[in-house]
């Protein structure tokens, strides 16, 4: 394996929902970003912490971050659009894979992590999720439609000649919304709905396992955030399913050691 030298801000983008933005409900409504109308940093993203880790000279821009919340495997896919509709201008709304494939940036190593939202929405009846344009039918091939959108990301990234590294999802113990009565809340907190948060998040980091040894020429090992934060209590947000400060911090900490021991060559 060749060595990979990163000597311009943005060479290593994070790209995934809103583990990779930052969120934290309530407090970060607009990760990645502090604010609708702006394009100031959570400090609090792993993005940010893993790059004031890696560069002190470059700090928070050494890595981009591409992080939609509630994006699934489906809103990267070639030729699709995410975008927040409570803001019609925000920086991120367009079509996300697409404009990593069109960017004129030097673009070297892509740090992965999607599949949450596949469990979310796979959790909700199908009926319910058409209703809002969710996906549907993924729990019934085993989450068969994952895999094949990841392999879809991951070899249009490496056509790009990016690295990409591909991490396994965290536990996921969705409480839902904000709001104490929501109807969210009341479905999410059923233990049949909380057993399927489960069973599919362990199906989702299974196809990513599949992925790992039938496609290596496409993607490499990343953490593996399921194990990492399965057995902890303190890295959660209050929905159980988003992290809080230390969370990320955690996660920050563990791409970094990663990283390192691929030899990363991070020169700013």
């Amino acid at each position: 394996m060749g060595k990979i030298v990163i000597n311009r801000p943005h060479q290593i983008i994070a790209l995934g929902d809103s583990l990779t933005s930052g969120s934290q409900p309530g407090i970060t409504d607009y990760a990645p970003y502090t604010g609708p109308n702006t394009r100031d940093l959570l400090p609090t993203s792993y993005p940010y912490v893993l790059s004031d880790l890696l560069s002190v000279s470059m700090g928070p821009r050494l890595i981009r971050n591409l992080g939609r919340g509630g994006s699934t495997t489906r809103d990267w896919l070639p030729g699709n659009t995410w975008e927040r509709k409570d803001v019609p201008g925000f920086p991120l709304n367009g079509r996300p894979l697409d404009e990593i494939m069109e960017s004129r940036e030097n673009i070297r190593v892509c740090l992965l992590m999607l599949g949450t939202n596949d469990v979310n929405s796979s959790a909700v009846p199908d009926f319910m999720m058409r209703r809002i344009g969710g996906v549907v039918g993924y729990e019934d091939d085993d989450f068969l439609k994952t895999r094949e959108n990841l392999i879809v990301i991951l070899t249009h990234l490496r056509e790009k000649g990016i690295v990409t590294y591909l991490a396994k999802i965290p536990p996921n113990r969705n409480r839902g919304g904000e709001s104490l009565f929501g109807i969210d809340r009341l479905f999410f907190r059923r233990k049949r709905v909380q057993e399927k948060l489960d069973l599919y998040t362990r199906m989702v980091n299974a196809r990513i396992d599949e992925i790992y040894a039938s496609h290596p020429h496409i993607v490499r090992k990343g953490p593996d955030f399921h194990t990492l934060f399965k057995e902890r209590s303190d890295v959660w947000s209050r929905d159980l399913m988003h992290l809080n400060t230390l969370g990320y911090r955690f996660m920050a900490w563990t791409w970094a050691e990663l990283l390192r021991s691929e030899k990363i060559d991070i020169q700013v």
